[in-house]
């Protein structure tokens, strides 16, 4: 924009433009009328359009910057609330583990505090009670298994299938038993029948109440065996009948008791029916049965009975006993005593331990010597220290509770030493055996002697005697050549005018020399019988 001019700006621009009477007619117009000065006019439009892409740029920098600011924020926004959910959610997990760990120690607290009454009761109860308690509470666990025991067997009994099974083959024996036995008596008792009276209808009387006697008798017999009253009708019955029916008694032409008893009677006399005497035999019989097994219970009762000497002779003896440990028991009591004192003033003591933060500001780490390592009082000091920790959530205090039970721990360790050790060993044992095999298949030195030195202990003695020695003569050759090296040079007298330098010549003796003595050992070595150790010159030499 020109210093001193309007403003210009798109819309102005146009204005003028459109405004403005600009003509180009021939050159003699032109010059009649004013010239327009297109350089202000170029720059004023210059001017104006880098106004209209400046503020366009602003706008679109201004629209790119808010849209970035709004994108960020909403970014901010949505990490902000993450992390706080996130701290909020990390801090409400430590609250409930904390309650959670308060509630255990709680109920630990809780659970050795009933223990330790339970156990402050029962030291405080005599051991004679205590005993007694213990004894009646053994046999009554013993009764209550045997009676869960015996109800368990007597459950897989009636369900065995060989218990059905003999059963039903004792329902089939007594069967056809009863029935064999109920034919023979009923044709028996038709027999005695037909051959008793002439009178038809006696003969059918006769019959009908053989059958009926016979029904009684198997009645009479199963009440006798099973303690069941008998039924009406039977041989000792007091309404009499002889077991007929009212509709036989009428035809028979009879009232009550003469027809009716004189068949009976004929029944009992001419048949095998069970009458009042068997009957009363049976009785007497089941009831001496009865009599003998309660004598027989009483005797095995009296039987298990201890003898009331030896029972005296045995509450003496523990009368004795007990008696005899009164003094140790009263110590026991008092010991017991004592340490329960002990014990509550150290509990009191440790209740009221002084923390922390009310020691003096001059104290030191060394003031506090730390405990052997693997003793009870380091363990013990171990975990107070967790414990306090715990209290005070100091730093990561659930970390120091692992140990509090070191024994898991130690264990683990224990077991994972066995494996190393395990490991190792059977590592070794290879190598070892590997090692053996390389010296087994290695050559010996005796080996290689023997068939020079003949066989026997003292050739295999010169043999390896001689290899000890001809290793040390290799050693001082080897020891001799490093010391002529280190020899400072120096021309020596008769050395070939004292060309060659001392060291040279030095070592070179030496290497001679043990040349030398290598060779004489050798032969010597060959030359061995059964004689002692080397010598010679070159023992002599060394």
């Amino acid at each position: 924009m020109v210093s001193g001019a309007h403003p210009w700006t798109l819309v102005t621009f146009l204005q003028y433009v459109l405004s403005s009477d600009i003509s180009f007619s021939s050159k003699t117009t032109a010059a009649a009328e004013p010239q327009m000065d297109y350089d202000a006019l170029y720059r004023r439009r210059d001017a104006a359009a880098r106004r209209i892409q400046a503020a366009w740029r602003a706008h679109r920098g201004r629209k790119a910057f808010l849209k970035i600011r709004n994108a960020a924020q909403r970014i901010q926004t949505m990490a902000k609330g993450w992390y706080v959910r996130k701290k909020v959610a990390e801090q409400r997990g430590r609250q409930e583990m904390e309650q959670r760990f308060h509630t255990v120690m709680d109920k630990h607290r809780e659970k050795i505090r009933i223990l330790e009454a339970e156990k402050r009761a029962l030291l405080a109860l005599p051991g004679a009670e205590l005993e007694e308690w213990e004894r009646r509470r053994f046999l009554a666990a013993v009764r209550v298994q045997a009676a869960w025991r015996g109800l368990v067997a007597r459950r897989k009994m009636a369900k065995s299938p060989e218990r059905a099974r003999r059963e039903q083959a004792a329902l089939k024996i007594q069967a056809a038993f009863k029935r064999i036995l109920h034919s023979k008596r009923a044709s028996g008792a038709l027999a005695s029948a037909v051959a008793a009276a002439g009178n038809p209808l006696t003969t059918a009387t006769a019959a009908a109440a053989a059958q009926r006697q016979s029904y009684l008798m198997r009645q009479s017999g199963a009440s006798v065996l099973l303690g069941s009253p008998r039924l009406q009708g039977s041989p000792e019955s007091a309404r009499g009948g002889g077991g007929l029916s009212p509709q036989q008694q009428a035809a028979a032409g009879v009232t009550g008791l003469a027809a009716a008893a004189a068949a009976e009677g004929a029944v009992g006399r001419g048949s095998s029916v069970m009458g009042p005497r068997r009957y009363k035999e049976l009785k007497a019989q089941v009831d001496g049965k009865l009599a003998a097994h309660v004598a027989l219970a009483k005797a095995r009762g009296a039987a298990k009975r201890p003898d009331p000497g030896i029972a005296d002779a045995r509450l003496a003896e523990l009368l004795r006993d007990y008696h005899t440990s009164a003094p140790a028991r009263l110590a026991d009591a008092h010991t017991r005593q004592r340490n329960l004192v002990v014990v509550d003033t150290l509990c009191v003591q440790l209740e009221q331990m002084r923390p922390l933060k009310e020691l003096p500001p001059d104290v030191a780490p060394q003031d506090f010597p730390r405990p052997p390592r693997g003793t009870e009082r380091a363990e013990r000091a171990a975990q107070a220290h967790a414990l306090s920790l715990t209290d005070a959530r100091v730093g990561k205090w659930w970390t120091h509770l692992r140990s509090l039970n070191t024994q898991a721990v130690q264990e683990s360790l224990l077991a994972e030493d066995e494996e190393r050790w395990e490991a190792m060993d059977a590592r070794w044992r290879r190598m070892w055996q590997e090692l053996e095999e390389q010296e087994n298949r290695r050559p010996d030195t005796v080996d290689q002697y023997k068939p020079r030195t003949g066989v026997g202990a003292a050739a295999v003695a010169a043999a390896r005697q001689a290899a000890a020695m001809l290793s040390k003569e290799e050693e001082y050759a080897r020891r001799s050549a490093a010391a002529a090296l280190a020899v400072p040079e120096a021309p020596l007298p008769g050395t070939d005018g004292g060309r060659t330098s001392g060291r040279a010549a030095l070592a070179e003796a030496a290497r001679q020399e043990a040349m030398a003595a290598a060779a004489a050992r050798r032969s010597q070595a060959a030359g061995a019988g059964g004689g002692g150790g080397p010598a010679g010159p070159m023992a002599g030499q060394l």
